[in-house]
């Protein structure tokens, strides 16, 4: 195993420059110009409508200048500045935005790839522990905040361009007002994290309130059919469970989005509070003319946009530090396998189990994890294997180990007398299929697209009893909408089709009528072992026990018997 996240943090302000850095410098480039642009328009507009006021007037030839010969223009020199300067803004932020727009597409999609890379090198253990609601609350709620909160930062930089180029405006019109104005900024910035901080923290716990709603709503689903029949239990369900987490869910967000309302809020009125403050307390102090005061107060009203754009760029930035946390948490829980991509098909022989043991590593305390082994057994080609014994015998574990869906915590496996590594695991299990109870019916035949495959197929369908039941059509099965037990049929085609060296079916036979319960027994099985196919079955079927050529029996995470049915 190995842990991928040391050198991946994902952090918010790298996600754009190293998905694309070209891009990333244009945008940036343009989203300046369109700031810098934007701090030019005040001052123009301050030359033309008071001329007194600014020192880099200079006088214009008072002819009149009419724009289509109808219209009437004051100032044509600066007009004409003032909409070359309006353009300029428009084609340079409006491709700064397109272009951060279609990376932040980029971005979402990379990151939902590299979780679909991630998720399928995952060890089988480490899936199932961590759960399906987790991996899927992720990927449909963190990525997307993780992008529209990256997206900000760099649409930053035109509210900071324009925000420095209009203080740089101020310092020419008053360097006392520019220093009060800068000093309001600073600590209205500082305490209006407060109220920001606050609202983060129960962002944080609606988050994982989420965690708890999706595995709940799985529950909803998949127990059904339980909760249908059972009124009481439905109700303390809903509840005790759901409605418990959306009362929290509803009770942090509210909280938090109600702190960040306050923060946001507050720091949008700062710059109201120092007009008021200049127009009423500094004009008396330093003797501002009615002149200077109006294009002071213009400089700040307009700088009150820039402000309030990074103010409320901070509840996205928020959430998405939220988000990525989370999804930095989770990745940290997803080790990879080693693999050394040796992934050519084996034809393997014989599996020999020596000294083979797992733990599961669901407790802190090692004597609370349920174990199995140590397992020394030998299994062949050509032969029928039954495990039995009773429920939490180890059987599946067992089996998953063989199939090589579990790694070993100990012990080795040896496939045709070369041990099971990192650097053949993948190989090794190209032989192999399995149907395990908890079974996925993919849609589609995924790689077997030869034409001989699905003539093959088309021939399973009849001898499986599924004619007129489901069709393959350009690889695809017509429908998967079928009952337990024909669903495992096809299943079974599946693996038919796969034509590997092992075989292994944890309880197939259970959801089969008594028709094709006898089939599978005493046809399908001995069929795959005239095949020289190694067959592992899960079974309680007794009273066809004498399919196996082998029966191992099973009693908490041990052998305690090899016999065969003749015994």
């Amino acid at each position: 195993m190995e842990n991928v996240n040391a050198a991946n943090k994902i952090k918010l302000s790298r996600l754009f420059s190293s998905t694309a850095p070209n891009r990333v410098f244009l945008a940036i480039l343009l989203g300046g110009l369109a700031g810098f642009a934007y701090s030019l328009i005040v001052p123009v507009l301050l030359m033309s409508l008071r001329p007194p006021l600014s020192r880099l007037m200079e006088t214009e030839d008072k002819a009149i200048f009419l724009l289509f010969d109808r219209f009437e223009v004051s100032h044509p020199k600066l007009a004409l500045l003032f909409f070359f300067l309006c353009i300029f803004i428009l084609v340079c932020r409006a491709t700064s935005q397109a272009i951060l727009a279609r990376m932040a597409v980029d971005i979402t999609r990379n990151l939902r790839k590299n979780m679909y890379r991630r998720i399928s090198q995952l060890p089988i253990q480490d899936l199932e522990r961590i759960g399906s609601a987790r991996l899927m609350a992720s990927l449909t709620g963190d990525i997307p905040r993780i992008t529209s909160g990256a997206a900000v930062f760099p649409d930053l930089l035109v509210n900071v361009a324009t925000l420095v180029g209009l203080l740089g405006f101020l310092i020419y019109l008053n360097i006392p007002v520019f220093f009060f104005i800068m000093a309001t900024i600073l600590v209205g910035v500082v305490t209006y994290q407060v109220p920001l901080r606050i609202g983060a923290r129960y962002l944080a716990k609606a988050r994982n309130n989420f965690d708890h709603i999706h595995e709940a709503m799985r529950g909803l689903i998949l127990g059904a059919k339980e909760l249908k029949i059972h009124h009481q239990r439905q109700q303390a369900y809903l509840a005790e469970d759901l409605d418990a987490a959306e009362d929290s869910l509803n009770m942090n967000e509210k909280r938090g989005q109600t702190f960040i309302v306050i923060g946001l809020s507050y720091g949008n009125l700062i710059c109201f509070f120092a007009i008021g403050f200049v127009t009423y307390v500094m004009a008396n102090y330093y003797a501002l003319s009615l002149e200077y005061l109006t294009g002071v107060v213009m400089v700040m009203l307009y700088i009150t946009g820039p402000i309030a754009a990074l103010i409320n760029s901070v509840g996205p930035i928020i959430q998405a530090t939220v988000a990525a946390k989370k999804l930095q948490a989770l990745q940290d829980e997803m080790p990879v396998e080693l693999s050394w991509g040796k992934t050519h098909s084996i034809n393997c022989e014989r599996i020999d189990a020596r000294n083979l043991c797992f733990r599961y590593q669901h407790s802190e305390n090692v004597d609370d994890n349920f174990s199995v082994g140590p397992i020394d057994a030998s299994f062949k080609r050509g032969e029928v294997v039954f495990l039995v014994g009773g429920n939490g015998s180890g059987k599946t574990t067992l089996a998953k180990m063989l199939s090589l869906h579990y790694i070993p915590t100990d012990g080795a496996l040896y496939f045709d007398g070369q041990a099971v590594t990192d650097e053949n695991r993948e190989a090794c299990r190209q032989c192999i299929s399995a149907i395990y109870t908890d079974f996925y019916l993919f849609t589609r035949l995924f790689g077997m697209n030869d034409e001989n495959t699905l003539g093959l197929a088309a021939q399973y369908i009849d001898s499986l009893h599924l004619h007129g039941k489901v069709e393959i059509k350009n690889s695809e099965f017509s429908t998967t909408a079928l009952s337990d037990g024909q669903k495992k049929r096809l299943a079974l085609l599946v693996t038919y089709l796969e034509n590997r060296s092992v075989y292994v079916f944890d309880e197939w036979a259970a959801d089969q009528d008594p028709v094709f319960r006898e089939i599978f027994y005493r046809k399908i099985l001995p069929s795959l072992r005239a095949m020289n196919k190694l067959v592992i079955v899960i079974s309680h079927d007794d009273r066809y026990f004498d399919a196996a050529d082998k029966i191992v029996r099973m009693e908490c995470g041990e052998i305690v018997k090899i016999e065969s049915p003749l015994d």
